[in-house]
């Protein structure tokens, strides 16, 4: 049975207010070590434009840069290395250290305040906030008013408002899901969620909950049920061994895997294509690794796109799936004909099946790409028009990264 329990505290020290706006405009901050306590919060400045910055994860920290310039805002001590993902209100990042079972909360420190047809911008330093909890946690989805944070040593999930990321005293709501899988949790348009249901610690489908938590269907189409991303409006499709799973509006429907005996573990997408990208992978096929399977939702058909390399992270933005292959090569997919065109960037580098190895990762918003570069100590910006790339040496080695303050449709992958 599905309940939701009563309100847990969950603390935090700095404001919050609408999320991002406007990429590829100039950026203003200071220079400031967002982990000395001691300090006191400086005032917002109002800027003319939006300041896009990265938040990117290292092993024992998390670093804020100016996107435009890879300049240091500051940094923020973490016991380990984290998952780094946005919060519904676009100025926050959660970080997820589950090799410590430590959940965060990072202010990147720039957004825009509403105002009729137009908005004010702002920054200040970024900060760490008062947000701990601890559970293992490897996913925190988001829309654009609510974030919803997976909590895999429960079986559980825990909720917060886009309003009452503005100061305060947060409360997350808690919702008990069943017994504790390696899972994830979604926020649905109607208020309600989909969450993913186990049985003997796998995950199997997912429930469809109101929103006070009560479940009122159930999909178990979906075995071995991992990753997610938004499809369109209102949808989501899931990672299943034997392909996606796709609910929406409180309907669902598979679509099978292109590749027989394969299933698909991380999916990406944005709203301008139908079509989703993702993964493959079979214990007896690992050809599968240099290949990458396009789930087209709307016609519910399938395809594989050979990329001649294993790869990193999948970033998705304006109708194009974008990797980086171990041989140091982009490879940019237009996600609507299968086109592949091969872009070169960093220097060749190896994947390991150990996931806390060094490898590359990107973000991506709009025409702009980020690449972290943790072999060289690097970050590197592609224009994605030109194939123009800089490249900015930075301290340490640089992992994960999410990019907030801008107006694009950046791409959503878990």
């Amino acid at each position: 049975m599905i309940t939701s329990s009563s309100r847990h505290p969950l603390r935090r020290r700095h404001a919050a207010v609408l999320g991002a706006i406007a990429l590829s405009l100039a950026a203003c901050g200071s220079d400031t070590d967002a982990s000395d306590e001691s300090a006191s919060v400086p005032e917002p400045v109002e800027v003319d434009q939006a300041t896009p910055r990265l938040v990117v994860a290292y092993a024992d920290h998390v670093e804020v840069f100016d996107a435009a310039t890879i300049e240091s805002e500051g940094t923020i001590a973490t016991d380990s290395a984290p998952y780094v993902q946005t919060a519904a209100d676009g100025r926050h990042v959660f970080t997820l250290a589950h090799q410590d079972e430590q959940i965060g909360l990072v202010d990147a420190g720039t957004w825009v305040e509403a105002h009729g047809d137009h908005g004010h911008f702002f920054t200040t330093d970024p900060t760490e906030t008062d947000l701990t909890l601890d559970h293992l946690s490897y996913h925190a989805v988001s829309d654009d008013e609510r974030s919803v944070i997976w909590y895999d040593d429960e079986g559980s999930f825990g909720v917060l408002d886009h309003d009452e990321l503005e100061g305060g005293t947060v409360e997350p709501q808690l919702f008990e899901i069943g017994e504790p899988h390696h899972g994830v949790a979604v926020p649905t348009a109607d208020g309600g969620f989909l969450a993913s249901v186990a049985v003997d610690g796998e995950a199997t489908g997912v429930a469809v909950l109101d929103a006070t938590g009560t479940e009122t269907d159930r999909f178990e189409t979906c075995p071995g049920l991992h990753g997610e991303t938004h499809v369109g409006e209102t949808g989501y499709a899931f990672g299943c061994d034997t392909g996606v799973l796709l609910v929406d509006g409180g309907q669902a429907r598979n679509i099978a895997s292109p590749v027989d005996g394969a299933g698909t573990g991380t999916l990406a997408s944005d709203h301008d294509s139908p079509v989703v990208a993702g993964t493959l992978s079979a214990e007896d096929q690992p050809e599968l690794d240099t290949k990458l399977a396009l789930y087209d939702t709307a016609a519910s058909s399938t395809s594989v796109v050979e990329l001649g390399a294993p790869f990193s992270n999948i970033v998705v933005s304006e109708g194009r799936a974008i990797v980086i292959g171990t041989d140091g090569a982009l490879r940019v997919v237009d996600l609507a004909s299968g086109t592949v065109t091969t872009v070169p960037a960093i220097a060749a580098w190896d994947k390991t099946e150990d996931w806390k190895e060094d490898r590359p990762y990107l973000a991506v918003a709009g025409d702009t790409l980020w690449i972290t570069d943790p072999f060289a100590g690097a970050i590197h910006t592609l224009d994605l028009t030109t194939n123009a790339l800089d490249t900015a040496e930075v301290d340490g080695k640089p992992g994960r990264l999410v990019v907030v303050g801008t107006s694009s449709s950046e791409g959503h992958s878990h």
